[in-house]
């Protein structure tokens, strides 16, 4: 009897693993119940350094016609920190073919935009990255040209956060993502925002319990929203924080994984980038 409730118990966390990884797998956290960015002002930009990670999904012709053609398919977010490189999460791109991945930066509406503006990535970087936990996940992307754009002669890169910048719980901030409005649902064209609140992550493992919760208080945080949250598709893109020492608002986490997204009360995961500051100033300044 004992040794069948054994194996009823581990049918059941098997399938519970199982239903976490697909949602985890599908890369999860684009914007539930947020808000579509709108421009601030002449047509600027208001996330210039917003990336779309897009993927090849079909393709026409062979190389070298000139009918060649291919189409695109957004799968993650990221954040352009200088000219050749992109800040996203480790998982977007951790099996993925860097020659097929290319970024279109500063779109608020990425519906038919030209191929000829997506930058192509040449090669990804991680810092032992643990796809079975979520570890350290997070990973610099580079560029096979550099980005021009008004972005660069505005100097308006995303900021990684200065020393010493921690929220305090419920402290609010904001996601954006071109993710999905509800789970399981397709990725948006249109670039959304949600406000979140920072929580503690003993509340955090309150709430989804102590198996799923962070489990480096240092490098994670758990963020929920008041009906608003990531989903799948804005993976990799920016938990942005303010900073009451300068006024200013800093990358102070990257969207990671949750298993969900949209519930009320239920947290999602970010990877915290200021623990990773060292190793992104040793990439981007070779």
């Amino acid at each position: 009897m004992r040794a069948a409730f054994i194996c009823l118990l581990k049918c059941l966390l098997h399938l519970i693993c199982l239903k976490v990884l697909c949602v985890r797998d599908s890369l999860a956290v684009p914007i539930v119940g947020g808000r579509i960015v709108s421009s601030v002002g002449n047509g600027a930009a208001k996330y210039p350094f917003m990336v779309s990670l897009q993927d090849v999904v079909k393709e026409y012709g062979n190389d070298g016609n000139a009918t060649h053609k291919r189409v695109y398919q957004h799968f993650c977010g990221g954040s352009i920190i200088s000219e050749r490189w992109i800040l996203t999460a480790a998982h977007c791109v951790w099996r993925k073919r860097t020659e097929n991945i290319v970024a279109f930066i500063g779109y608020e509406n990425i519906d038919n935009v030209e191929n000829l503006k997506a930058y192509c990535v040449k090669s990804a970087e991680y810092i032992y990255f643990q796809p079975s936990n979520y570890r350290n996940d997070i990973a610099l992307l580079y560029l096979k040209r550099p980005f021009k754009g008004q972005l660069v002669k505005d100097l308006q890169f995303a900021q990684l956060p200065p020393h010493g910048m921690k929220p305090n719980s419920n402290e609010s901030c904001r996601i954006i993502g071109y993710g999905a409005t509800r789970h399981a649902g397709p990725s948006q064209k249109l670039l959304f925002e949600a406000e979140v609140r920072v929580i503690g992550n003993q509340q955090c493992r309150d709430i989804i319990g102590h198996i799923w919760a962070p489990k480096n208080d240092a490098n994670t945080v758990c963020a929920l929203g008041n009906n608003q949250d990531s989903c799948q598709g804005d993976s990799g893109g920016p938990l942005i924080c303010p900073y009451s020492a300068n006024g200013r608002e800093y990358i102070y986490g990257l969207v990671s994984h949750g298993l969900t997204c949209g519930i009320p009360g239920m947290p999602s995961i970010y990877t915290v980038t200021r623990p990773y500051y060292e190793w992104v100033q040793l990439l981007i300044q070779k």
